[in-house]
């Protein structure tokens, strides 16, 4: 053990956690962080959706999504009713919402764009190790 040894684990949380920050000091005028943005345009893109959809998409657990939701509920950017069965909910981006994902997504653009750029071809390198990372599962073999 010595302070010279990388942990894979360690470099992808802290890489993980710049770019967060990154994008969240660019919505900020927007009333939304990185996570809350993406779930919005989930739920724009997905017209009605409910949370097994979202989960899916997003890959996070319930209670995750759970507590974004009741965020941008509370801006009102999406309304939310029972379903059918009662343990179900129906999620569907509201016109302001709509409004709020539109000004968001021009700064989202503008900040993935500088990104892309900054890191030239090596984003194309950079998707392909993001997928070869999530193939791994040690837990399986």
């Amino acid at each position: 053990m010595d302070f010279n040894e990388d942990c894979n684990c360690g470099l992808l949380r802290s890489s993980a956690s710049h770019f967060t920050s990154i994008y969240n000091k660019s919505l900020k005028s927007t009333g939304l962080n990185i996570t809350q943005f993406v779930l919005l345009k989930y739920i724009s893109l997905l017209k009605q959706t409910n949370l097994n959809t979202l989960n899916k998409f997003l890959h996070q657990n319930r209670s995750t999504i759970g507590r974004n939701l009741n965020v941008i509920q509370k801006l009102n950017f999406i309304r939310i009713k029972p379903g059918q069965d009662k343990r179900e909910i129906l999620i569907n981006i509201t016109p302001l919402g709509a409004d709020a994902l539109k000004n968001a997504y021009i700064i989202w653009k503008g900040v993935n764009d500088k990104i892309n750029a900054r890191l030239g071809s090596k984003k194309d390198q950079l998707r392909e190790i993001i997928n070869d990372i999530k193939t791994i599962n040690f837990l399986k073999e």
